[in-house]
């Protein structure tokens, strides 16, 4: 089980490993029925404290990633995404998405794939003009004002925001 963890980072340890091991399972790397190290034993290789250990398997238990079993052995659970009610989150969206993409027996490439072929489909949300004189960045910035407020009328989306002309000279 391949888990790097960042002292330096704004994550908590804790759950910096509860997600590494849920893409661990998410990826294959992990698979359904497979022991997790004990708490010690990944707390001693990971060199933090049991707590931190502890705390994440614990979390991983709740949203059923991994499951108890006797003795206190933790292993990776069948688990399906749920396909009624919204995710937590992003994160969890996508994991679902992974994990349901593999049992329905697609690789991770054909995933990838799909999804940026998808994403290249879409329409941009968003448009970057960059002009140094004034009276030209005024004129192209009230013709994308008159676009914008047509799409988000058309179409329900898009914002507009202006930012300065700012130069820093190295």
């Amino acid at each position: 089980m391949q888990i790097s963890l960042s002292r330096n980072s704004d994550v908590p340890l804790r759950r910096q490993l509860a997600e590494q091991v849920v893409f661990l399972i998410t990826t294959g790397q992990l698979r359904a029925g497979e022991n997790l190290p004990s708490v010690r034993a990944l707390a001693r290789r990971l060199k933090v404290h049991h707590n931190t250990v502890s705390g994440a398997y614990k979390d991983l238990v709740q949203r059923n990633w991994v499951t108890r079993q006797r003795g206190s052995k933790l292993v990776v659970g069948v688990r399906l995404p749920s396909t009624t009610g919204s995710p937590a989150s992003l994160d969890q969206l996508i994991n679902d998405t992974i994990q349901r993409a593999r049992a329905l027996g697609f690789s991770l490439q054909a995933l990838t794939d799909c999804v940026r072929e998808r994403l290249q489909a879409q329409p941009a949300d968003h448009i970057l003009i960059v002009e140094e004189e004034l009276g030209l960045r005024e004129i192209i910035g009230a013709e994308n004002y008159v676009l914008w407020k047509k799409l988000r009328r058309d179409r329900g989306w898009w914002s507009a925001r202006k930012c300065s002309l700012r130069r820093t000279y190295s």
